[in-house]
């Protein structure tokens, strides 16, 4: 027997071949797994190696048990067997080659499938769709803050706008005319007997002021 197995993990079409020292297992594209046994798992990684290349039984033997006179007669066709059985879902074929041994076939198709580019494009294909997905919501929060900009803009007209009028009313005494800001309630009590024309503020008093100017 073989004193030691190494830990394997090996890609053979669209299955994955791995192997430790507790066991070994095929795991099919849809996470599907089969038990195998360490014997087993020899002789596929073998087969897979060479693909294409026809091995001898007496090399694919000591691959899988060390030695040819430590095993049944049976224990290479059984271990053939059973791996067939399983690598048929993945549509891969070991065939017996009469008085010279066995070879592994695999689709081509399969090995493309299993490519690392094709990974490689699903991975860009799903940021091209992340970054198409932010584009619109980067511009919808531009024009929320446009829109914002422009509120603030009408408000602040509009405040100046009235803030910023004088309002003038002016009073009719007699033949004296007095104007004066809104709310500023000028003193009529000596205007009565006046003629012209008037402007009164809190700050300066009654000024007469002339049509002339």
């Amino acid at each position: 027997m073989r004193k030691q197995i190494d830990e394997l993990t090996m890609k053979i079409g669209i299955c994955v071949l791995e192997r430790s020292d507790s066991g070994a297992q095929i795991i099919m594209k849809n996470g599907k797994t089969f038990s195998i046994t360490l014997p087993e798992s020899c002789l596929l990684e073998r087969m897979a190696t060479e693909q294409g290349k026809v091995i001898s039984k007496h090399d694919l033997i000591v691959s899988a048990w060390g030695r040819p006179e430590t095993i049944g007669s049976n224990s290479l066709p059984v271990a053939i067997t059973n791996l067939r059985k399983i690598l048929e879902f993945s549509n891969t074929k070991i065939v017996n080659v009469p008085r010279k041994g066995y070879k592994i076939e695999i689709p081509e198709d399969a090995v493309k499938e299993h490519d690392s580019p094709i990974l490689t494009d699903s991975i860009n294909i799903e940021k091209t769709d992340k970054i198409e997905n932010i584009k619109p919501t980067f511009s919808y929060t531009l024009k929320i803050y446009a829109s914002f900009i422009s509120l603030l803009l009408i408000g602040y007209s509009l405040l100046y706008i009235t803030f910023s009028w004088v309002h003038v009313d002016c009073i009719e005494i007699g033949k004296a005319s007095v104007c004066s800001l809104r709310n500023e309630n000028p003193d009529l009590t000596n205007i009565k007997a006046s003629n012209g024309n008037f402007y009164y503020s809190h700050k300066s008093g009654l000024i007469e002021f002339s049509n002339d100017n």
